[in-house]
């Protein structure tokens, strides 16, 4: 199949088909996550550029930018021949198959891109997908990177440290050793109250919502009763005003 009509595409039962992604927000109206988007900017740029670059890792809170944050910086790069596949087949082994189309697409970059993985339950799976990424026999194509989110905080390298128990510890760095095919990881923490405002102020001007002087303790009662602050939770918020100020 031709790729040159899209930048987005998902690879499901061995088969690659092409996605319609949405940017809401550009890279500049993703906000409080700066450092965030410095790094991976940087990196993606050297990747198109065909210079050095790292496996990304974002890792962190839930609603905090981290998926926006890829498709913001995809369609920034997508004149440079930039393309993203979401990988979503079970059998991760079927990434060769990949391997294969991207290879003989080497005019385009390819971020693989892996979302929410986790790998508790299945170790079987996690030494596949931990070979996939580098390890194997067959090294992956040069026009290829991968980008993973988590919303796990990973705090396993020094609980393997600290452990006694020579199986414990084997255990635990035989987990943690997938964390280091991501030589770049970058976090994303939780909001403070005035990074959440001013989220809520960047979606209240973007959908018209008129402000007063309660939406401030409004917001936060908000944000706490789903969990706690988050650029998600305030484009929920400001949506909610929006509908509520409605007449029927």
């Amino acid at each position: 199949m031709s790729l040159n009509s899209n930048i987005a595409f998902r690879w499901l039962w061995c088969e690659l088909a092409p996605i319609d992604i949405s940017v809401e927000n550009e890279l500049d109206n993703l906000l409080c996550i700066d450092r965030q988007k410095i790094l991976a900017v940087k990196n993606i740029q050297s990747f198109v550029n065909n210079g050095p670059f790292l496996n990304m890792l974002l890792w962190g809170e839930k609603g905090c930018g981290k998926s926006s944050l890829i498709k913001s910086i995809v369609k920034k790069f997508e004149k440079s021949g930039l393309k993203i596949i979401e990988f979503l087949d079970e059998e991760i082994i079927s990434i060769f198959k990949l391997y294969e189309i991207i290879r003989q697409n080497y005019h385009f970059k390819f971020i693989v891109y892996f979302d929410d993985i986790s790998f508790d339950d299945d170790d079987a799976l996690f030494r596949r997908f931990k070979s996939v990424i580098e390890g194997s026999l067959e090294e992956p194509p040069s026009n290829v990177m991968f980008v993973a989110t988590s919303n796990r905080r990973h705090l396993i390298a020094e609980r393997a440290y600290e452990s006694s128990d020579i199986y414990s510890r084997d255990d635990l760095n035989e987990k943690s050793s997938l964390f280091a095919r991501f030589g770049l990881t970058i976090g994303f923490y939780p909001l403070k109250k005035s990074e959440y405002l001013e989220i809520v102020k960047l979606y209240f001007d973007k959908y018209g919502v008129p402000s007063d002087n309660e939406f401030e303790q409004e917001a936060e009662n908000f944000a706490i009763e789903r969990g706690g602050r988050s650029g998600r939770i305030a484009k929920q918020f400001a949506i909610y005003k929006m509908i509520s100020s409605q007449e029927v």
